[in-house]
């Protein structure tokens, strides 16, 4: 757990050696150490445990870490996945001098004189925000959002472990681990975005067939850290979330909005018996493009069609092989497993499970928004506790029928034509093409991609080179000090020099041998 003192904060550098003693106390120590110390081998069947109780021990944004990647069944196999999924952490809730500092600093003023009224203990804590109860002036109920400290931290301590990592374990991963902690990062920072909070807000409350009442948003009670929701009077909590579950996974598939957190802390019942959304923060928006595409893969999975499915793959975000024969095969069973007429027996986890399994033995790897999306709408079925499959089959169909109007294809054309932006700049950018090209200025840049790890490993190749002919130099120029030279020291009947580089060279030798033994690449 994620210890909160009195003393000064931790630092980057410290925790990245915790990270480091976490990891080799869990049998992760080979991936830190160097290439001359012992490595521990690993056990592929316990991976997945041991990987979930070492972020549970780091504290609550290495286990939000761990349910990212539960995501990514597209890359890792299941049992580890299954492992990380299971994640369960409780975030412990700032010291309320360090949330009353945090709000102060945000609002420019002191808590009594912005709130009446303040409940020290939060409403809800997250991992990356915790929300607080409060009253306004004019006795106006509210709900006040603050971004939690300590995360950066933990971000800038992830970084140059995950760089370790990838160097030390290059090719024996489902995954880069650097790029992982990189789209976490961004993950991070979008969830404790207030600005884009209040944005979601609005745009929900714009909704109109949506189920469930949006809060307004106090623009003055709100900045980049902090945001102010109004309340509902005498909000009670749920008892039946199964509304609030359909609400969710229509809003996914048919807006393109999803929730990173579904705490029940975050739902409330008016007076009146509406279901309010009272806490509206940490929610991704699926851009419209990608959206559009996951409707045109929707449609081809209604159809059956595995070509359209493969297709319409790289339009939602997705990388697909080059040679696809193997992902078609692998769809094909996957189609013919959860099609027919018991298909609404299939839940959505069962649905998402085999679906990212099949991209994952068909080599495609989704986008890590969708990805994300689809870990949302389980754990809003699961809000439920009911198979949500119908209300996302409706939702799914709405949603290829409204991208497929042919109204909705002629305003979108519009929009993209009516953006001169787009054109301006092109007149202006071939000139200067043209006049570099009539200067000889132009230049091309290429960037490989692992260009960096292919240079350690020539490095290392030529190292050991280097290493071999002194070796062999060594011998010859002992031999011929054995053979030529008559006078001198004598010990064995030998030359001493010549026996000095002989034995230099035996343990320069079966150094050298050790090394490449170690290494595994004899």
């Amino acid at each position: 757990m994620e210890q909160v003192t009195g003393g000064l904060p931790e630092s980057p550098a410290r925790r990245a050696a915790r990270i480091a003693r976490v990891g080799a106390r869990y049998g992760f120590g080979f991936a830190f150490g160097n290439r001359f110390v012992p490595r521990r081998r690993e056990d592929p069947g316990a991976v997945g445990t041991r990987l979930r109780l070492s972020f549970e021990e780091l504290g609550p944004t290495f286990a939000e870490l761990g349910r990212f990647l539960s995501a990514r069944r597209d890359l890792l196999p299941p049992e580890v996945t299954t492992e990380l999924d299971r994640i369960r952490i409780a975030a412990k809730p700032l010291p309320f001098p360090e949330t009353r500092a945090r709000i102060e600093q945000e609002l420019g003023n002191t808590l009594e004189r912005l709130f009446p009224r303040f409940e020290e203990i939060p409403t809800r804590v997250g991992a990356f925000t915790q929300a607080h109860r409060a009253v306004l002036p004019g006795e106006r109920l509210a709900l006040v959002v603050v971004s939690r400290t300590g995360v950066r931290r933990d971000l800038l301590a992830m970084r140059p472990m995950a760089d370790l990592t990838r160097r030390r374990l290059s090719g024996r991963l489902p995954l880069n681990p650097t790029a992982a902690v990189s789209e976490f990062a961004a993950h991070v920072t979008h969830r404790r975005d207030m600005f884009f909070a209040a944005q979601t807000a609005r745009r929900l409350r714009e909704l109109k067939d949506l189920r469930l009442r949006v809060p307004d948003v106090y623009r003055d009670y709100s900045t980049g850290r902090c945001v102010t929701f109004e309340m509902p009077a005498d909000p009670a909590p749920l008892e039946q979330y199964r509304e609030v579950s359909e609400a969710l996974v229509r809003l996914a598939l048919a807006e393109g909005i999803f929730l990173a957190d579904l705490a029940p802390e975050r739902f409330a019942a008016g007076s009146l018996g509406e279901l309010w959304l009272s806490d509206p923060t940490e929610a991704f928006v699926l851009d419209p493009e990608r959206l559009r595409g996951l409707a045109e893969v929707l449609a081809a999975v209604r159809r059956g069609d595995v070509d359209g499915i493969s297709r319409f793959l790289p339009l939602a975000g997705s990388l697909v092989p080059r040679d696809d024969s193997i992902l078609r095969r692998e769809l094909r069973e996957t189609l013919g497993s959860l099609s027919g007429p018991l298909w609404r027996e299939h839940s959505l986890r069962e649905v998402r499970d085999a679906g990212l399994e099949t991209a994952r033995r068909g080599g495609a790897t989704l986008h890590v928004e969708v990805a994300q999306m689809m870990r949302s709408l389980v754990e809003a079925e699961g809000l439920g506790g009911r198979t949500e499959i119908e209300a996302a089959a409706e939702a799914a169909e709405a949603l290829v029928s409204r991208h497929r109007d042919p109204v909705y294809v002629a305003a979108r054309t519009a929009r993209r034509l009516a953006q001169p932006d787009t054109f301006t700049d092109y007149p202006r950018q071939l000139h200067a093409l043209l006049d570099e090209l009539k200067d000889g200025e132009i230049e091309v840049r290429f960037r490989h991609a692992g260009l960096d790890e292919l240079i350690s490993k020539v490095d290392i190749l030529a190292n050991r080179l280097v290493f071999g002919l002194l070796i062999a130099a060594l011998i010859l120029g002992s031999s011929m000090l054995g053979i030529f030279v008559e006078g001198g020291a004598q010990l064995l009947g030998l030359s001493v020099f010549g026996l000095i580089g002989f034995v230099f060279a035996a343990i320069l030798g079966l150094r050298l041998l050790f090394a490449i033994i170690r290494s595994g690449r004899l």
